[in-house]
């Protein structure tokens, strides 16, 4: 029985590991070929431009040099790095706040708005017919988030707008991630040198500061996730002790408060429980089921359990929203006038709304329109690969991951380097800067996917009594599944975009999960393999 369970998970890491090497040379591909941009800030139209390689060459020997005094020190700190790492993510925070003047706006200023008036005792937003809440109650979450901060906020003699401090609650978050996300790449390879790749790395993301400042829940609820995810590696590493318990308590309430921020997250939660049980196939340790069961319970209950506080709280109910269908059906849909193939175009809504509010109906509706849908690429294949392939191309190969578009709106007018930024010569710089960024993250995470891919054959070595080559007959990092759980999240999130509706922003925190293997990845390059094992 455990010789079958050992097979069952090794089958299972090569296939995240190919899977992985796949998507990486597949992302790499099309951000080094291909930027997917927006200049009109007014449409926001998507457009595609085809690349020079030679220039992005360039562009990416430019970022190497910067990592080169990271790796060629004698002696690195990276305490004093993440020290300043995180110091500028609060200057560059702060500086937007001040200066960047963006104010909520669509679904954000939705569920601000819904926040505020629940916060001063105005129940009237929980509500089945004329409510943002009929619509989209998976936001209910995040609304609660939202008022906990609005009643404290109300509390101080301010009359500042609540959502400067909902900024500051992103930096917070931001500082978060960075912190969590070094401690998980210091637990897995404990290396300082790839502790400072990983710090510089994400310093240089200048679209993950510019989303600080958006009024919705991106930030906040994959710092919840970055927390989660190293508490789950600490938790596996160590489930003999009575700490590990608390960690794996501390990854179940940070999983649960990442989903109930922003409900996509299931897909990384998904993943975890994927690892959990195999990890208790393998090793049959009870505690590791246990997890498993408590974290789905609590992670898949949160929304409907906030949902039916509000409603108890309101007297009132609400509807179960716009059917998943409707999103699928808009993901194929190519409508004239739209951002591009698959982006949001109102189908959703429209749908929902036509049919009166009747979940029931509007997905019968959508299940016909994807039928349709399904009939026309069946008749033009050739079709129905440059949908996706555009699809896929506006998705992951925005370098700026929508990040001017977020933030946008604002409460007053910028300065005059920022509105450049947004929409003037500036904007050219910043698209450039985040499509050689771009290109480095995926390089990194190419290289760590080819390296841990040719540890396979090491496995296979030391099975049959050889080693792998260096006197090591444990098993190796690449061989343990936990290490995949992010790898494993973003697949999910690469394939659930394919056929949900689709955004660039939406990929900003798959892009954050790659952190870490890039990191990795990029370490190998510039040091010595000696100094990078896996």
């Amino acid at each position: 029985m455990y010789a079958l369970t050992d097979k069952i998970y090794s089958f299972c890491v090569c296939s995240v590991k190919v899977l992985g090497l796949m998507l990486a040379a597949f992302l790499f591909a099309g951000s080094f070929l291909v930027t997917s941009y927006s200049t009109d800030m007014e449409s926001q139209t998507v457009l595609f431009r085809a690349d020079n390689p030679l220039w992005n060459l360039l562009g990416i020997a430019v970022f190497s040099v910067i990592f080169i005094p990271a790796v060629r020190r004698r002696k690195v700190r990276t305490n004093r790095l993440l020290f300043l790492t995180l110091g500028w993510c609060c200057f560059a925070g702060a500086f937007l706040i001040v200066f960047g003047r963006t104010a909520p706006a669509a679904d954000g200023m939705s569920v601000y708005a819904a926040a505020g008036e629940l916060a001063v005792g105005q129940t009237a937003v929980i509500s089945p017919d004329n409510s943002y809440f009929s619509y989209y109650p998976q936001q209910i979450g995040l609304v609660c988030f939202y008022e906990i901060g609005i009643r404290l906020w109300n509390l101080l003699p301010f009359e500042i707008p609540a959502y400067h401090m909902i900024k500051c609650v992103n930096v917070l978050g931001a500082c978060g991630i960075l912190f969590f996300q070094q401690r998980t790449v210091q637990l897995l390879w404990h290396n300082e040198r790839l502790d400072c790749i990983y710090l510089i790395l994400a310093g240089l993301n200048l679209p993950f500061l510019m989303y600080t400042s958006f009024i919705y829940g991106e930030i906040p609820s994959f710092a919840f996730m970055a927390a989660g995810l190293y508490c789950l590696l600490c938790f596996l590493g160590d489930r003999e002790t009575g700490s590990g318990w608390r960690q794996a308590l501390y990854a179940v309430v940070c999983f649960s408060m990442g989903v109930a921020l922003r409900k996509n997250n299931l897909i990384f939660v998904i993943a975890v429980l994927i690892v959990a049980l195999l990890q208790y196939l393998r090793d049959r340790k009870g505690v590791v089921l246990m997890f498993a069961l408590l974290c789905g319970v609590c992670a898949f209950g949160v929304l409907p359990g906030i949902r039916k506080v509000y409603e108890l709280r309101a007297g009132n109910y609400l509807r179960s929203g716009v059917p998943a269908a409707a999103y699928f059906a808009m993901g194929m849909q190519d409508v004239p006038g739209s951002r591009c193939g698959g982006w949001y175009n109102g189908y959703n809504f429209e749908v929902y709304q036509e049919a009166g509010l009747d979940g029931d109906a509007a997905a019968a509706v959508s299940r016909e329109a994807i039928r349709e849908r399904l009939e026309d690429f069946k008749e033009n294949p050739g079709y129905a690969v440059k949908f996706y392939l555009r699809k896929h191309i506006s998705q992951w190969a925005d370098g700026t991951y929508a990040s001017r578009q977020a933030t946008l709106s604002s409460f007053g007018g910028r300065g005059r380097v920022l509105q450049s930024l947004y929409e003037g010569p500036l904007s050219r710089f910043f698209i450039e800067y985040g499509n050689f960024y771009q290109n480095m993250l995926y390089l990194g995470f190419v290289v760590f996917s080819i390296v841990s891919c040719k540890g396979m054959f090491s496995g296979i070595r030391k099975q049959d009594g050889r080693g792998n080559g260096d006197g090591n007959t444990g098993e190796r990092l690449t061989d343990s599944l936990p290490l995949w759980v992010g790898l494993i999240g973003v697949l999910g999130g690469f394939l659930f975009h394919m056929v949900w509706e689709a955004n660039s922003r939406y990929i900003l925190l798959y892009s954050l999960a790659m952190l870490p293997y890039s990191a990795w990845g990029i370490g190998r390059i510039m040091l010595r393999k000696t100094d990078c094992p896996l």
